[in-house]
């Protein structure tokens, strides 16, 4: 069971890295690697002190750091167990930064989901894009981290309430907002999850209070869920002003990828947990909006974010420590990485990421991967 598993996982990501290869002059950022792994050209040719031996040491001793902070990672994770990273998160869960404010989410309660999640100020998307009309507001919160890891935009935010959707837009917009990165399914077991925000036929369009028009142009599935090509742009009778801060009138061409597979409740099934590496491939060359189901923006977008944070720090040679991953996240967006399950989840996809590159792993990491997938499967069967 296990080895099959682990086949499935190596063939998974084999295959996902050869596409990222073959695609790497269109999009170099969304291929992962470590720092020394650069291509002939990125070098300089004549250098005294770039011969071909110096590049191929340099290399080397990138990839060999790049494997050790995956075995150390896997190591410590396996140690500390299911239940240690249980207590660990509960333990971080229980502090709180008591010097952070959220008066722009006490203002603005009719357009939050929940009371007690908050937006904190420091980090709040403010909508400029017909402020003066239909106010700055908007329960989103731009991804910033002390160590500068993300190379690109990210913003988490909640899923759309029916009275929201037309800041949804106009934040998209305004940010140059190029992928939509959707967690959840409009509808779950048999209940509404998120309301429908786009135009759901092909070629029909919607407008935003008369500022914006979105034109849905084409649709497609793939393994990770569906995806929807829209087109936002101006509403012909907006008249734009300064006030709007716009960096560009010209319409916008946005992607809407929908991961459809993620249950309900808890965390995606066995055959899911290689599809966040492949996601975040597809949408860190460009600005990004994270959001998930009703709850805002937090549990499920947190976890992705999480996993982002672990994988920047994988490529740029710094080790992976969810429980200050989780802290760092959070002084962006509260309560990111809900719930524990979800801190599970997350050193589950990152260990399974590590077995992928099994054959380069010490047989003492292998077996501990083992180990841990091992002990998560039958924890999350029970």
């Amino acid at each position: 069971m296990m080895a099959d598993s682990l086949g499935k996982l190596k063939t998974f990501f084999t295959n996902d890295q050869k596409d990222r290869k073959s695609n790497k002059s269109a999009s170099k950022k969304n291929y992962i690697r470590p720092e020394g792994d650069r291509d002939d050209k990125q070098r300089r040719p004549g250098s005294s002190t770039s011969t071909h031996h110096d590049d191929v040491h340099h290399e080397a001793c990138d990839r060999l750091q790049h494997y050790k902070i995956l075995e150390h990672f896997v190591e410590e994770t396996t140690k500390k167990g299911i239940e240690g990273l249980i207590k660990e998160y509960r333990k971080m869960d229980g502090i709180h930064d008591n010097t952070e404010t959220c008066d722009a989410f006490k203002a603005n309660m009719l357009k939050n989901r929940y009371s007690d999640v908050v937006c904190l100020d420091r980090t709040r998307v403010k909508l400029k894009l017909a402020a003066n009309q239909l106010g700055d507001y908007i329960h989103a919160n731009y991804i910033v981290t002390d160590s500068k890891l993300l190379e690109n935009k990210f913003i988490c935010t909640q899923g759309p309430l029916f009275s929201t959707i037309d800041d949804f837009w106009r934040m998209i917009f305004q940010e140059r907002i190029a992928t939509i990165l959707m967690l959840c399914k409009p509808v779950e077991d048999g209940r509404p999850k998120c309301n429908v925000y786009w135009p759901e036929n092909t070629e029909d369009s919607k407008e935003v209070d008369s500022v914006l028009k979105v034109t849905n142009l084409s649709e497609a599935s793939d393994e990770t869920g569906k995806s929807i090509q829209l087109k936002v742009e101006l509403h012909p009778d907006y008249v734009v002003s300064e006030t709007d801060g716009l960096s560009s009138k010209d319409p916008l061409i946005v992607n809407l990828r929908q991961w459809t597979n993620w249950p309900d409740r808890g965390v995606p099934l066995e055959e899911c947990h290689t599809v966040p590496c492949k996601l975040l491939g597809m949408v860190r060359a460009a600005p990004c909006v994270v959001h998930c189901r009703r709850v805002a923006g937090i549990g499920r977008t947190g976890s992705i974010m999480a996993l982002e944070f672990a994988l920047r720090r994988l490529h740029k040679g710094k080790e992976i420590n969810f429980e200050e991953i989780t802290k760092d996240l959070r002084k962006s967006r509260a309560q990111c990485v809900q719930t524990e399950v979800q801190y599970l989840y997350i050193h589950r996809v990152m260990v399974a990421h590590a077995m992928v590159e099994s054959s380069q792993l010490s047989d003492k990491a292998k077996k501990a991967g083992e180990k841990f997938l091992l002990e998560y499967d039958n924890k999350m069967k029970k």
